[in-house]
């Protein structure tokens, strides 16, 4: 079914996260231009939200954008801020507002694509097994050793490590010609390196490195629902293993995606987004937060400096500036926009910017900290800028020091 402009407002209460909202009290006005618009407020109160399909005044911030426009955006043909940047959306009032209030709703629940293909898959994880299998798909062998072979959803599930062979074995939908310890062997190696595919979220991306940065020393299973969706984390001596779904019985921490992030980034505190609300534990709390000490932070020192740039901003020097900057700082892209004497920063990099810096993360720390002198670092070549340097020399003094 098309998305209308009206129904996507009209799912929005379904998908409001109150626990984000929680202590403000805002609005924001939605002017909907051309054929299928209207006007809209939101209004968000006492953690409760309610819609009203007219424009109210005082709104504390203000979107005036095209019905295509709007459509596009939320299926996420067009870009937040690109849109901005090029005025297909203007925004008035407090633009700080606008950039979090999308943080304040889930996303709707999407159809999922089809997987990896289960040949691309076999590629991958062949190589684990210490005693070799062949496994037979489409009559293609794979790999060496006895042969496996049944039905494409139990050999995914095997191979992913996340379906015990047994049962299927039994049934007939797995068959395996060869001594049951080497496929057992294989059912180790598999399961204890599980194959999930995280969401490509700030959540999911974290959830992603827990594995590496385990440090060991916990024993016993943690269920963790990050945006509603079920992990098991198994810790014990071999390490740590992960796999979707609830565990039985155990603790459990539900958490927003990107409040999991700031978990894994050292910028939350367990006890107080506790007692704000932001998350809820199951079971014993103290053992819940024993975990988290069993992990390296996932602090990028290069990132951590441009998500702070809002709070190191300084107006009077700004003045009436006006950029788009760009950072590319090896894997982190970032796009700094300073306009009407507010700076916001968005976790990609856009074109064109005005001006973009280009530096290794470690030099752009240091040019930030005051270890690196920029003006050596510039003829050196530890930075780059393509576009106008003078321009980036003026939004650089806009900046306290971190």
């Amino acid at each position: 079914m098309a998305l209308t402009v009206d129904g996507i407002f009209s799912l929005m209460p379904e998908l409001f996260l109150p626990e984000k909202a929680a202590g403000l009290n805002a609005s924001v006005s939605y002017k909907v231009t051309g054929e299928g618009g209207g006007d809209y407020t939101c209004v968000i109160q006492d953690g409760a939200f309610s819609l009203v399909r007219e424009i109210r005044s005082g709104a504390t911030a203000s979107v005036e954008i095209s019905a295509e426009d709007w459509i596009a955006l939320n299926e996420g043909r067009l870009d937040a801020m690109q849109a901005f940047m090029t005025g297909k959306l203007k925004g008035g009032g407090d633009l700080g507002l606008l950039q979090k209030f999308p943080r304040f709703f889930r996303k709707p629940e999407a159809k999922k694509g089809p997987g990896k293909p289960l040949a691309e898959l076999l590629k991958e994880r062949l190589p684990l097994l210490k005693e070799p299998i062949r496994i037979t798909l489409g009559g293609q062998d794979f790999g060496e050793g006895p042969r496996l072979s049944g039905e494409e959803g139990p050999l995914r599930g095997l191979v992913s490590g996340l379906g015990d062979p047994g049962p299927a074995l039994l049934g007939g939908t797995l068959r395996f010609a060869g001594d049951m310890s080497v496929l057992r062997s294989a059912w180790k190696a598999w399961s204890a390196q599980p194959a999930i595919g995280f969401p490509d979220t700030p959540g999911g991306k974290a959830l992603a490195t827990l594995v590496r940065r385990y440090r060991g020393g916990a024993a016993g299973s943690l269920e963790l629902k990050v945006e509603g969706q079920s992990y098991t984390l198994a810790f014990s001596e071999q390490g740590l293993s992960i796999r979707p779904g609830e565990s039985d019985g155990g603790a459990t921490l539900v958490i927003g995606d990107g409040d999991f992030a700031a978990l894994n980034q050292g910028k939350l505190n367990l006890v107080s987004a506790l007692l704000e609300g932001r998350i809820s534990v199951k079971g014993d709390f103290s053992r819940v937060a024993s975990y988290t000490a069993h992990f390296e932070a996932a602090v990028n020192p290069a990132q951590a400096l441009l998500e702070s740039m809002p709070e190191r901003f300084n107006p009077e020097k700004a003045g009436d500036l006006e950029a788009c900057v760009g950072y590319e700082l090896g894997e982190v892209a970032y796009t700094l926009w300073v306009r009407e004497g507010k700076a916001m920063v968005f976790p990609r990099l856009l074109s064109p910017c005005d001006t973009t810096l280009k530096a290794s993360p470690e030099d752009f720390v240091g040019l930030n900290t005051g270890t690196l002198n920029a003006q050596e670092a510039f003829m050196s070549g530890k930075i780059r800028i393509e576009g106008d340097p003078l321009l980036m020399q003026k939004v650089s003094k806009c900046f306290r020091r971190a």
